[in-house]
């Protein structure tokens, strides 16, 4: 009879920037953070001094951490996909604060008790305002075999709005988070997997639930055309005809791509280029810089039109929007 294989324990890792010079901080959160979840950037918001913590357990089958921090933001750079190529999802619930979520040319605004998913294998930025909570899984994006070719029709959504199974989720991963370092190796050993298929059910409920008016060669067609957008936005001679010439492809089938969201090509140049003029505005650490600074900066060399622009986008003007932005802060 062959032995029973005993159940390897699980890794817990307890971190905190609690007691480093201020300097130091950063560079030691990176080293954590590499090790509990994905390699990312992490970068200040504005001048609020840097507090972190971490409270992690990770197996072979997925990786728990809890993260208490002050405001930054994250950034999951090509450079660290080519270092690691880490084949993981990423799920993200908000415990306590809000979170601002980017990938595959979406962005999603998460508040205390709702999450998203993003792939490691593609580049993704994550933003704090404030102090947060989040209950962060890492797991092997070969748990979903179902859906592996589907997950970028869900990242950077509102798992809230997608999938029922959503409340249920974010109860087991907060409570999970705070416990899994008590468990026994057996006991996690079970937890962990019932928490993988909670998971899979969800993810699967999700790309299901979404529609997709568009083929998956279409689907791929649209999201080379919005990052090359995204590289290229600030770039003020940036227009259809240079985005259709460098993807080789024609400027009518790119306006068919955006048809679905009501968009031209040109127009979807401009709505990014207001979207990210109104992110630098609501950035303290941009505050010595004018609203036209902003505006030319972000590929905008006609002011009167991006005055107009802003206010159809956002119903108020640039410098109202920053005003209130301050007042929220």
């Amino acid at each position: 009879m062959q032995p029973k294989q005993e159940c390897r324990a699980p890794e817990v890792i307890h971190a905190t920037t609690a007691g480093l010079c201020e300097r130091d901080r950063f560079d030691y959160w990176h080293g954590v953070v590499c090790k509990a979840i994905v390699d990312l950037d992490p970068q200040p918001v504005g001048r609020v001094r840097f507090d972190a913590s971490l409270n992690s357990v990770i197996t072979d089958r997925l990786a728990i951490s809890r993260i208490r921090a002050s405001a930054h933001r994250v950034a999951r750079l090509p450079a660290a996909i080519a270092r690691s190529g880490d084949e993981t999802l990423i799920f993200n619930f908000v415990v306590r604060g809000e979170a601002l979520v980017e990938q595959d040319g979406r962005t999603v605004h998460l508040r205390a008790g709702d999450g998203a998913v993003c792939d490691a294998e593609r580049p993704y930025g994550i933003r704090f305002e404030e102090p947060f909570d989040v209950a962060s899984i890492r797991i092997p994006r070969s748990t979903f075999a179902q859906s592996a070719t589907r997950i970028h029709r869900v990242t950077a959504l509102s798992l809230a709005k997608i999938s029922q199974l959503c409340p249920m989720l974010f109860a087991y991963a907060v409570s999970f988070s705070e416990t899994a370092s008590l468990l026994g190796a057996s006991s996690s050993e079970k937890v962990f997997q019932n928490f993988s298929d909670l998971l899979r059910a969800a993810l699967d409920e999700a790309v299901l639930g979404v529609p997709l008016p568009l083929s998956e060669y279409r689907a791929a067609a649209l999201l080379r055309v919005k990052d090359y957008v995204e590289r290229h936005a600030d770039d003020h001679q940036l227009d259809a005809s240079q985005v259709a010439i460098a993807l080789n492809l024609s400027s009518r089938y790119i306006n068919k791509l955006l048809e679905a969201e009501g968009l031209s090509l040109s127009r979807y140049i401009w709505r990014r280029r207001i979207e990210r003029a109104a992110t630098s505005l609501g950035d303290p650490h941009l505050k010595g810089e004018t609203v036209s600074d902003i505006a030319m900066r972000h590929g905008f060399n006609d002011l009167s039109h991006f005055s107009h622009a802003f206010r159809d986008r956002f119903g108020i003007s640039a410098r109202d929007y920053r005003a209130r932005a301050k007042g929220s802060r």
